[in-house]
Parts: structure tokens; sequence; C-alpha cells
């Protein structure tokens, strides 16, 4: 499990952290674009050999390559470079575990987002990628990268939906499909249908068919404000949305699954949770909140804003689980009246 929980730093060190963490960051997204470790996962070789394997600059090859050994992700024995352990587990494509796409192109997309920080603290500009930057290599770097961190917590979260025999689900923003396959895979005679924006429902529709599960999920392309989510549904599920959306919008959100869920079905949320009053922050809460706010002009929201905005709706028995190793990380599961 490559998510952990990360203490407060007692002494913050400003050095660290705006100078050399900034620069190791960005060599590591780098070399996952350019599938560096990809090629020392097939041969390892010096950083001559892996300019010319890859097209890459050869004094750029060297210093990226002495960054990354630095940075504990690369090794080398005089000349020869390969892949430390960590590396061939998490950022070699063909890795079960890889989150290489998440760290390569993903990362790529933060460090756009974020540059906009300045301008979106100072005056509430935001990335607005959802909206109207419809970049295809973004999106298909952004949609497969969340596909690669969700994959842990998919079959977990899966679990904790109490529903008996589901037929129908919509899988609001769902983007990759990867919970929506999770319950058909636990539901055999489950149903799922993905909505969500045309450039996300394009990549989620690729990893769907190479899931072998295209027959069991299918793809509406729009915005559920102006499609509506249908009626008489098992499961609405929605993730990583609340966190893009106002409150306004969240609440009409939930008041329109409780519309479309029969009596007994489950709207089940995932997200990223913020801080109770008085509650301190989690690392990865904090930081994901100013991703969020510079992406989309939003935050991530409380437990309780949550249950309110759940009690509004008419929903009752809700359940709030935190994500093992990752306590910023929550699914709330809610009964329909």
């Amino acid at each position: 499990m490559y998510l952990r929980s990360v203490a407060n730093h007692p002494t913050p060190d400003p050095f660290e952290d705006s100078f050399t963490a900034l620069i190791r960051a960005r060599a590591l997204s780098t070399a996952a674009m350019l599938g560096l470790f990809d090629a020392l996962h097939e041969e390892p070789g010096t950083a001559a050999e892996l300019a010319a394997r890859l097209g890459l600059d050869p004094q750029g090859a060297e210093v990226l390559a002495s960054t990354l050994v630095a940075s504990g992700y690369l090794e080398r024995e005089d000349a020869l470079l390969r892949n430390a352990p960590v590396s061939e587990r998490l950022l070699v494509g063909s890795s079960p575990e890889s989150i290489a796409t998440f760290v390569g192109e993903q990362g790529d997309l933060h460090w756009r987002v974020l540059a906009l920080l300045p301008g979106a603290v100072r005056d509430g500009e935001a990335f607005r990628l959802h909206e109207d930057r419809w970049d295809e290599r973004g999106w298909e770097g952004y949609i497969r990268g969340l596909f690669e961190i969700s994959r842990p917590a998919n079959e977990r979260n899966a679990a904790l939906v109490p529903v008996e025999s589901p037929r129908r689900m919509v899988d609001v923003a769902g983007g990759h499909g990867g919970f929506a396959m999770a319950m058909c895979v636990r539901h055999p005679g489950l149903e799922a249908t993905v909505l969500d924006l045309p450039p996300s429902a394009a990549v989620g529709r690729a990893i769907v068919a190479e899931q072998g599960l295209s027959d069991r999920v299918a793809f509406t392309e729009g915005d559920v404000f102006e499609l509506g989510l249908g009626e008489d549904l098992d499961v609405v599920s929605v993730f990583n949305l609340i966190h893009h959306l106002p409150e306004e919008r969240n609440r009409e959100l939930f008041r329109m699954a409780a519309a479309a869920l029969r009596p007994g079905g489950c709207l089940v949320i995932g997200d990223t949770a913020g801080a109770e009053p008085g509650e301190e922050w989690a690392e990865g809460g904090a930081m994901s909140s100013l991703l969020f706010y510079a992406w989309s002009h939003s935050r991530n929201f409380t437990r309780t804003e949550i249950r309110e905005w759940l009690a509004g709706a008419g929903f009752g028995d809700v359940e709030v689980h935190v994500t093992p190793l990752a306590p910023w990380r929550i699914l709330v599961v809610a009964r329909a009246g």
C-alpha cells in the first residue's frame, strides 16, 4: 500500500519544502513521463545508453538520473543504472501496483494546476479542467492516474455497500469505472452506468474494455445536473467529485440521488475529508484541499457537512468509513428513505 498517513512536521524546513522537494517531485514525474523506469526495467544501462534508447539529451539524461539516484529511486553501480525496488513496484507501467501514470502524466497536470495557486489565493482564479480545459493528453493521464491509485480501495469500498442483489447503479463522474467494475464483480446481476463528461468517458470506456467488463459497465456522456440520474436505482455512487463542487451543488446532487434511488437504496460517497472545527488537519487532507481550491475553487468538506447535506436530502442510516493508512480519505454510505 503506497498511501500512508504523514504526521505534521514538528520542525518544517522551508529550504527542503520549497527547493529540494520541489525538484525531486518534478524529476520523478518527468522520469515517469519519459519512460525512464520502464526502460530500466527492460534492461539496466548507463545514462548515455538511456539517452540513446529514449531519444533524450545525453546531459539531461545524466543529471536526471543523478537526481533520481540521490533520491533513492535509482541505483548506480559503477556507471550502470537500475531501478530501486520501490521504482520496480510502483513506477514501472507493467507492475500490478504501478502508479506511474499518476506520478507522471497526472503529476504534470498537478504542476500546471498549482502554477495558478498564487492567482487562485489572490483573486479566486481556478484551473477549470472540467469546464473548459479539455486537453486530450491531460484527460488521458488524469483518468488513468485516478484508476491506478483507486485500485487498492475499490474492492474494499464495494464490500462496504450494504445492498442485496442490486440490479441498477449509476456512478456519477465515475471516470475510469473502477468502483463500478468492483461492484459488478461483487454482484453478478448488477449493471452499471458511468455518467461523466465526454473526455473522461472516452478514457473510461477504454479502461473498462481492457478489464473485460464492457458488457456490464456502460457510459453516458454529459453533465449530471443537465441529464439527471433516472429512477429506481439500487446504488448511486459519487467518488472524488464533491471537492470540485460548491456546497449548493453538492446539496442539489444529494437531493437528485435521493429522488433516483429506490427505498433502501444506497448513496455512496468517496472523497477526501476536511478537518472538523478544532481538529488537526492530516497533511494529506490539507494539501489536497489546497490543490482542489486551485483546481476548481472548492475544497475538502468535513464529515459533519456531508452528514448535514444527507439529512437535508432525506437520507438515513449514514455510515462513515475511514480509509486505512489514509485517514483523510472517507467512504460515506447512506440509505434512501
